[in-house]
């Protein structure tokens, strides 16, 4: 496929065919491959080595950037997850080799953000007509993707605060559960971070003025997200805390409420227990009278009991 622009696009799921081949090897195109084994021909067939065409393709991969010739670049991102059915926090692979000639992308699952600058390239009238254009729009969306799920995290934390703020019931478990996403996405983050710092400070021909801005700005924006990621992680933590503070007041409250009762009780008991027993020479057993001493003994007592708790500041 090619834009107005004379931009070539191919998209090879399983190889090329003869005329796509041809295509892809011009200059100022972008070829955008599925992970498979069976690609390995194709994409060394684009004049990328042997070793880096094998990185591509490996299985598992963290974010990493690599020299590639003399003035290529091998680079691994990973972007947010947005399939039906799947977890954001379990990225995706995206892979680039470029030489500010040609660019070779490849995945193995879907991702919005390559579909998005696919769409921008191919309209009428697309401001996308060279690889260093189209290779900084893909990293750019990539990064906009984590952005609005980094803000879907801020906005999760700061709901759970204001429920917690207004006395409102606040699960460990919701707060487990956002700690958890936190954790995921930051295992990759930060070497993302790493990549990009890199990638910023690499001297290549095709690195214009306007590529070199993209790649500083990316490097602060994604070091702004680390930051938002470790926040979100260490409010986790408080709002763990204040949780299990308030549960454990709660729990204390109640004991204590408790332990008042048994010591006004105790003493109480003990009477009415002693005066229960079923042998002879219970005073006032046989008095009229006998019930409502045995209350105004009790009564006194309780009354003591308490002026004796309010005197020690037992509650």
């Amino acid at each position: 496929m090619t834009n107005q622009n004379n931009f070539n696009v191919t998209l090879a799921h399983k190889g090329f065919e003869s005329c796509d081949l041809q295509t892809a090897r011009q200059t100022n195109s972008w070829s955008h491959f599925e992970r498979s084994p069976d690609n390995l021909s194709s994409i060394i067939a684009l004049g990328v080595g042997q070793h880096d065409a094998a990185s591509l393709l490996d299985e598992t991969t963290r974010p990493q950037l690599h020299r590639s010739g003399t003035n290529g670049i091998l680079l691994f991102l990973r972007a947010i997850n947005l399939n039906p059915d799947s977890d954001p926090e379990d990225m995706v692979s995206l892979r680039f080799w470029c030489n500010g000639e040609k660019l070779v992308t490849v995945m193995n699952r879907k991702v919005q953000a390559v579909k998005f600058v696919l769409d921008k390239v191919l309209e009428e009238g697309s401001s996308l007509t060279s690889v260093n254009e189209v290779f900084q729009a893909l990293i750019y969306q990539t990064m906009l993707r984590i952005e609005r799920h980094v803000a879907k995290l801020t906005e999760q934390i700061e709901s759970l605060e204001e429920r917690l703020d207004n006395n409102k019931d606040v699960s460990q478990s919701e707060v487990s559960d956002l700690k958890r996403s936190t954790s995921r996405l930051w295992r990759f983050m930060h070497p993302q971070l790493d990549s990009l710092k890199k990638l910023a400070a690499v001297e290549l021909d095709w690195f214009d003025n306007s590529l070199k801005y993209a790649f500083k700005e990316f490097v602060d924006t994604m070091s702004y997200y680390n930051e938002e990621l470790s926040l979100i992680s260490e409010r986790c933590e408080i709002l763990s805390s204040e949780i299990s503070g308030k549960i454990n007041a709660k729990v204390n409250r109640n004991l204590y409420i408790i332990s008042i009762i048994s010591v006004i009780f105790l003493p109480l008991s003990f009477i009415t227990g002693l005066l229960g027993i079923n042998v002879g020479g219970i005073p006032a057993a046989n008095a009229d009278n006998g019930f409502m001493l045995v209350m105004i003994l009790m009564l006194v007592i309780f009354a003591i009991q308490v002026v004796l708790l309010k005197i020690f500041k037992w509650f």
